[in-house]
């Protein structure tokens, strides 16, 4: 089968991909392999609709039921290879398929890995108690005591970005990178700076508790937020193509329409560059499948 379009991804921007394209009669093929940031969210509090919070996991099973409704394809496998011929289309090689996908057009929605740390307990806590994004949880250290553990430079930086949610902030420099001695003195009479490792998140059934550092002390906080570099922008399978990248790593589209600079090839979700939010994902891959859907009949329409 030659699908309308493949979406390599089915996090929140590809599911509603998917959705929309599924509901115009399209045949939709999604790729996906399991992981990605909105299966370690186990609480989004910020989604229209769900005053008491979704999790991750539960928008992605009911927005894969929702899109095979619609008649899409769902394959549980990891894309290697694609390629791009004008009159064949694109060609899809996954890992473990014993033959190829071709599609009309192509979605790439792989989002971004997060360069979690290797700390006892943190990966419980991830989304419930110890958080990523200040602009989608800052509100969940109203009156908390609240740590940023990162690497010296973005820990540092976060403090911005929380102090109007809670001034009971405590910075711990994990990896002890250098900090400029005038961003230290800029916070050093109100919030704690300590050099030290963490060796564990406490906590009880997710709900963190303290902290336990390198030195001995143990800091009893119910919240905490991961400043480190390294996040990677999964645009590995479309660098061969004509697209152009962020000094990041995100692709550049087309405000518009989704589409990237290479013809039938869209893009959408955390591989674009904006605000890294559920709600944007969503519009992304509905605004995306509207104009592909466009692509499609006018091509039709010409007998292609």
């Amino acid at each position: 089968m030659i699908y309308d379009t493949i979406v390599i991804g089915a996090g929140i921007a590809g599911l509603q991909t998917a959705i929309q394209l599924a509901r115009c009669l399209r045949k939709v093929a999604v790729i996906d392999i399991p992981g990605g940031r909105s299966a370690v969210a186990k609480c989004y509090h910020n989604i229209l609709g769900f005053p008491s919070g979704v999790s991750g996991d539960t928008l992605r099973r009911s927005g894969k039921e929702q899109a095979q409704r619609y008649g899409a394809a769902f394959f549980t496998d990891e894309v290697v290879a694609v390629k791009h011929d004008e009159k064949s289309g694109f060609t899809v090689q996954t890992k473990n398929a014993a033959s190829l996908m071709q599609g009309r057009t192509l979605v790439l929605a792989t989002g971004i890995r997060d360069p979690f740390p290797a700390i006892e307990g943190v990966r419980e806590c991830l989304g419930q108690s110890v958080f990523l994004c200040p602009d989608c949880d800052g509100y969940e250290s109203v009156g908390k005591k609240t740590a940023i553990v990162g690497a010296g430079p973005n820990a540092i930086a976060m403090i911005d970005e929380l102090i109007g949610f809670t001034r009971s902030l405590f910075v711990i420099n994990h990896t002890g990178d250098s900090v400029e001695s005038g961003l230290v003195d800029k916070w050093n009479d109100s919030i704690p700076i300590w050099d030290t490792r963490v060796i564990r998140f406490v906590h009880t059934h997710g709900q963190l508790v303290a902290l336990e550092l390198y030195d001995g002390r143990r800091l009893e906080v119910s919240r905490a937020f991961l400043a480190f570099p390294g996040a990677h922008v999964q645009t590995d399978l479309i660098r061969a193509f004509r697209v152009r990248l962020t000094d990041k790593g995100h692709v550049i589209v087309n405000p518009r329409t989704r589409e990237t600079d290479h013809p039938d090839l869209w893009a959408v979700g955390d591989v674009v560059n904006h605000s890294q939010q559920v709600a944007i994902a969503m519009g992304d891959g509905a605004q995306a499948a509207i104009w592909i859907h466009k692509r499609l009949r006018e091509r039709e329409a010409h007998g292609k």
